[in-house]
C-alpha cells in the first residue's frame, strides 16, 4: 500500500491551491520563507499538467526536493542582489558614535569597563587595547563600537579595525 495513495488522481488545482495558501501565510507574517515552498507547489501543479498520472509519491517527493531547491537558489540570490545601504550605521546607534568626543564619568579599573558621556548620554564603554587607563573628567576619542559598549582611545589612536563606520558627528 502506498503512503501517498491519497493523492493519485488529484487536480492540479490543489496544487495551485496550496501555493496560494502558501503564498497568503508569507503575505500576513513575512517570513520570506514560504514562497520557495509555494513556488514549488506551483512547480509541482504544471509537472501534474504535464504528466497527469503522477502518483502521490512522485508528487510529495517533487515538492520536497523542488522545496529544497527553491529556497536554496533563492536564498542565494536574495543575498547576494541585497541593496548596499547609503546609511549603514542608521540602526546602530553606538556606531554612529565613532569619531565623536566622550568625557569619562567613572570606572575603568583595571583596564575594565567604564561609564561615559556623549552628549549628555551616559554609555558602557572601555579602553581600546594598549590604552591607559583614564581619570574621570578625561575626554577621549569614540574608536570604535561593540554592540552597545564603545571603545575608547587617546584623540588620534586608533582601535585596528572592527566596526568603524565612519560616521561623525
Amino acid at each position: 500500500m502506498e503512503i501517498f495513495a491519497f493523492l493519485d488522481g488529484i487536480s492540479p488545482w490543489w496544487w495551485v491551491a496550496g501555493a496560494l495558501v502558501l503564498a497568503i501565510i508569507e503575505v500576513l507574517t513575512f517570513s520570506f520563507f514560504l514562497i520557495w515552498p509555494g513556488l514549488a507547489a506551483l512547480a509541482v501543479a504544471i509537472l501534474m499538467w504535464m504528466f497527469p498520472e503522477m502518483s502521490g509519491t512522485w508528487q510529495i517527493l517533487l515538492f520536497s526536493v523542488l522545496s529544497v531547491i527553491f529556497t536554496v537558489a533563492g536564498r542565494h540570490f536574495v543575498m547576494t542582489n541585497k541593496p548596499v545601504s547609503e546609511a549603514p550605521g542608521l540602526n546602530q546607534r553606538s556606531a554612529q558614535l565613532v569619531g565623536r568626543k566622550a568625557a569619562v564619568i567613572d570606572g575603568f579599573a583595571g583596564g575594565g569597563l567604564g561609564n561615559v558621556e556623549v552628549d549628555g548620554v551616559r554609555w558602557r564603554a572601555r579602553m581600546a587595547q594598549g590604552a591607559e587607563r583614564p581619570a574621570p573628567g578625561d575626554v577621549l576619542e569614540v574608536v570604535e563600537a561593540d554592540g552597545m559598549t564603545l571603545i575608547l582611545a587617546p584623540a588620534g589612536q586608533s582601535a585596528g579595525g572592527g566596526n568603524r563606520s565612519g560616521l561623525t558627528g
